[in-house]
């Protein structure tokens, strides 16, 4: 985590802020800072992933998940994060940085974060798919017990085939 300043300031207003649905979608608005920019002075690739971390730290506190998860000594560990650029984002631009639950299987929970610029927040700047768990001191915890922790009750959502289409590229990419 390198925004520790952001960090510290949604620790904050996350606990005082509107609950959230943990399977709903949780927004975050921020700015391009010069300490975001690379030498072509748009954000730097490796910010974005850093983004995404605080949005889903934010839907975790906010869906009140948070401290049923520290209860039980639970912790994230994410397998894999893919992320599709399609525009920049300048300097001191305000952007919107998105997260929701697209679906899980038996092992991972895949959640969809999209970086929104522009009037009205229309324009993707990109988009991200991580597979994340958590795990417990004695190693990973069944899923349905995860989703029960993080108080969903609802069915499961459809797993999209493009999730079908990740987990077949990573299997051929670790082979």
């Amino acid at each position: 985590m390198n925004l520790l300043l952001r960090l510290i300031w949604m620790f904050l207003t996350a606990r005082f802020g509107a609950a959230r649905d943990s399977m709903g979608e949780n927004r975050m608005t921020f700015r391009c800072l010069p300490t975001d920019l690379d030498v072509n002075m748009h954000m730097t690739n490796s910010r974005y992933h850093s983004f995404t971390d605080l949005v889903r730290i934010d839907l975790v506190i906010r869906s009140g998940a948070w401290k049923r998860l520290r209860a039980e000594k639970l912790y994230p560990v994410l397998a894999s994060a893919t992320m599709r650029f399609r525009r920049s984002i300048a300097p001191f631009q305000k952007f919107i940085v998105t997260a929701r639950v697209v679906s899980w299987d038996e092992k991972w929970i895949y959640i969809e974060h999209r970086f929104l610029t522009g009037p009205a927040a229309q324009d993707v700047a990109a988009i991200s798919v991580v597979k994340t768990t958590f795990l417990s001191p004695q190693g990973r915890i069944p899923i349905e017990r995860l989703i029960a922790i993080m108080g969903y009750t609802g069915a499961k959502p459809d797993f999209v085939p493009a999730l079908q289409k990740l987990n077949e590229l990573e299997t051929q990419l670790s082979a």
